[in-house]
């Protein structure tokens, strides 16, 4: 019974958040935390869980360093009860390197989105599609920092395992292959850049016109795990967002709070 209540409340407060409806998800989401905190004490899983959403909800406000406090509690207590090379460890690492970017902070950004790709690929194995994701990460940190060889290495290896592990027609191979061309502009190598554009128009057309699902391209864009997805903020000319939404990332079907909320 217990258990049920937190699912809802969990989703209820994602819910309020994806309609912009903070001032009520704000309130509940720390009531399940005052919640939680009585149950099971302050350094649980379930509270980094909670804290991350909170984290993710005060980010779209703009309350950067709110949700930074929160991203880092939520480190600590996942590393000490879950273990440092947990999936959700690396969740967590990874939006706190999308925060510090969104602010600017690439440099400090970098690392932490690293060690999050280090777990991700020690968990999961390095042809992953969410190894591909958190190479996209980092491409776009290193592509604010001009280096565009580390940029181009990390696209073109998350562009060979969407092709490979989704095939040649899921959205995310045209996505990289839009932000690598992208990379190739800044660094006037414009022949590579239209030999890849020339791919996205003929698949995107082969999409509209032969039956197949349109990719939905969208520019270099930030991509969250757990918890959050979405388009907002220009830094550099570079617009950041993520792939899908975080309020669907975080909701009970997600891998990672599977894993962490029990």
């Amino acid at each position: 019974q217990w258990y049920q209540r937190r699912v809802r409340v969990h989703n209820l407060v994602i819910q309020y958040a994806s309609q912009g409806r903070y001032e009520v998800a704000v309130p509940l989401c720390k009531q399940a935390l005052d919640d939680l905190e009585k149950t099971s004490g302050r350094n649980h899983p379930d509270v980094a869980t909670m804290l991350n959403i909170l984290a993710l909800v005060y980010r779209d406000q703009n309350k950067f360093k709110e949700a930074s406090v929160l991203l880092n509690e939520a480190l600590a207590i996942r590393e000490k009860t879950l273990g440092e090379d947990h999936p959700a460890v690396a969740a967590t690492l990874n939006n706190l390197a999308v925060l510090y970017g969104k602010r600017g902070k690439y440099k400090e950004a970098e690392p932490l989105c690293k060690r999050a790709l280090e777990i991700r690929e020690k968990v999961l194995g390095p042809e992953h599609p969410d190894v591909a994701k958190q190479l996209n990460n980092l491409a776009l940190l290193c592509q604010n920092q001009g280096k565009y060889e580390e940029v181009e290495r990390y696209y073109q290896r998350a562009l060979q395992i969407y092709q490979e592990k989704l095939g040649p027609d899921d959205p995310n191979v045209a996505k990289t292959k839009n932000n690598l061309a992208s990379c190739f502009l800044k660094q006037g190598k414009y022949r590579q850049a239209e030999s890849l554009y020339k791919e996205i128009l003929m698949q995107t057309h082969a999409a509209e016109f032969g039956g197949r699902r349109s990719n939905g391209i969208k520019s270099g864009s930030w991509t969250d795990s757990e918890d959050k997805d979405n388009e907002n903020t220009e830094a550099n000319s570079m617009p950041y967002g993520d792939y899908g939404g975080w309020h669907k990332a975080a909701r009970i079907a997600s891998p990672t709070v599977q894993a962490t909320l029990k």
